[in-house]
Order: C-alpha cells, then structure tokens, then sequence
C-alpha cells in the first residue's frame, strides 16, 4: 500500500493551480487528470467522489474551491494552496468567463464584485481544503512567477518533508514561463495546447523525433 500522503493542491479560480500541477507533473510526482490544466471528473463539482477522494495516496489532486465539493472525511493528505492579488485573481476570472461567452459583463461593477467574492470565499475554502489541521503550504501566485528559484526551493523542502523524496527541482521550475504576476492577456493553458500540437506534428519545425 502506497504510504504517501495525497497532495491537494488547492486554491480559488485563477490562482495558480494548473501551473503548480504542471510543475508536480513534470518533477515526477504522479499526477490525477490531464496536462496542461489537470482538470478531471475526479474533482469537478457534481462528479467528485469522496469515497475516491479519501482512498487516494501518492498523488497529486487539484481541487478548485474545495468549500463546494462533498469532501467527506479527510484522506491523509497534505495541502498545497495558492493565492493571488484578489484584483489581478478577479480579472483573470472575468477574462476567462469573458473568452467562452458566459453573460458576464466585464467592467469596474463586475471586478468589484468578484473581488468582494474572492475575499468573502477564501476562508472558507481554505478551511474545506484542511488548511489549520493539516500539513501545508501557502505560495503565492506573484512569488511563483518573480521568485521561482525561492519558490521551488519552498516547494521541495516541503515534498521531502512528507516522503517525495524523487522530485526533479529543476524540470519543475523550468515549467514556469518568465513574464509578469498581471493578469496574462490570454490564455496560457490554450497556448500550452496549441504548441504541443504543433511540436509533436511530423514535418513541422521544432517537431518531437
């Protein structure tokens, strides 16, 4: 019987979940769902199985506002949780909804309400997700993306503590792309996509041998 604590890696929309998953992914530790965005029935609202939730070891689960998921009993798990700057957090939200059509104004009105929400919500979430009774760890979305040596270093301290003792430190902070903590203009997870699709396509530059 695998004897590793499962690794929830939990947070609000937009925050950093997907990037910290492919950096687990990519260090070796296995992984539920897909690449890029490893979002899988498995933790989806309405699908998410709490009796397949609690028998789950080794291996990493992302959980996206865990307060709204039938959790049940807590498996012995260890949680990693991101946050973001509410404003940049509510904007990415909103840029999202945005590009797949929901009836979602985007203007001052709607940020100031996504703010108030994020704020309202974290809490709760965080305590959904075990934060305050289990082992975890809090990263930043900001220090993630400008501080990702300091961050790594955080990060597989914290694996090693809790028995992953075979992560790749270096293939995980080679997952994130230097650019700015703002608000991306597009959509990083869809770009991911389209570039492996182009890579691994016979024929094309820069394509897998």
């Amino acid at each position: 019987m695998n004897e590793l604590p499962a690794i929830v890696v939990a947070g609000l929309g937009r925050c950093g979940t997907s990037l910290m998953m492919q950096m687990l992914h990519a260090g070796g530790v296995p992984c539920v769902g897909d690449w890029p965005d490893f979002e899988t029935n498995a933790s989806m609202f309405g699908r998410f199985d709490p009796k397949a939730f609690s028998a789950l070891r080794g291996k990493a689960i992302k959980l996206i506002t865990p307060a709204d998921l039938p959790i049940g009993p807590m498996p012995r798990h260890v949680v990693i949780w991101l946050d973001r700057d509410p404003q940049e957090q509510a904007r990415s939200q909103l840029k999202m909804l945005d590009g797949t059509g929901a009836p979602v104004a985007n203007n001052r009105k709607s940020m100031r309400v996504f703010v108030a929400g994020l704020r309202r919500d974290r809490p709760l979430n965080m305590a959904a997700a075990g934060l305050g009774r289990l082992p975890n760890l809090r990263l930043s979305f900001e220090h993630l993306i400008t501080r990702p040596a300091h961050t790594v270093a955080a990060l597989e301290a914290f694996l090693l503590s809790h028995g992953y003792d075979t992560v790749d430190s270096r293939a995980m902070q080679q997952q994130i792309r230097p650019r700015s903590a703002a608000c991306y203009p597009g959509m990083m997870e869809f770009e991911l996509l389209r570039f492996e699709r182009q890579r691994s396509q016979p024929g094309r530059p820069g394509a897998a041998l």
